[in-house]
């Protein structure tokens, strides 16, 4: 299992670090805005085909002080073509899927991911 935290989720290299790692989950928690969760989403589905692993997350949801709606939509992403398994929302904030780890164990095999960047 890989952690990265919020911001980190967009430098590609480290969810292709953790790939080299052989793992097969990215946790990525984060507390973005509602206006950008479309963006985040796509952080996701990128990391998720770099490291070929399933990429999972989850966000804060809400108003906070500074009167920022945060977005909510916590995720679960597969490996190899990036497709949304699942986005929780108001009306589904709890989000359960079935994987299969062989999956993100093969993904790792296939394009891009078996491309040496040295």
């Amino acid at each position: 299992m890989g952690f990265l935290i919020c911001t980190e989720l967009w430098f590609f290299e480290h969810a292709s670090e953790y790939g080299k790692q052989d793992i097969h989950l990215l946790v990525c928690p984060r507390v973005t805005p509602q206006s950008s969760v479309d963006k985040w989403i796509a952080a996701g589905q990128a990391a998720a085909v770099v490291s070929g692993a399933f990429c999972l997350s989850s966000n804060l949801s809400g108003p906070n002080i500074e009167s920022i709606e945060f977005g909510g939509a916590g995720w679960i992403i597969e490996p190899e073509e990036g497709n949304v398994l699942g986005v929780t929302s108001p009306n589904k904030p709890f989000l359960t899927v079935e994987i299969d780890l062989e999956h993100a164990e093969k993904a790792k095999l296939t394009y891009p991911r078996y491309v040496s960047d040295e």
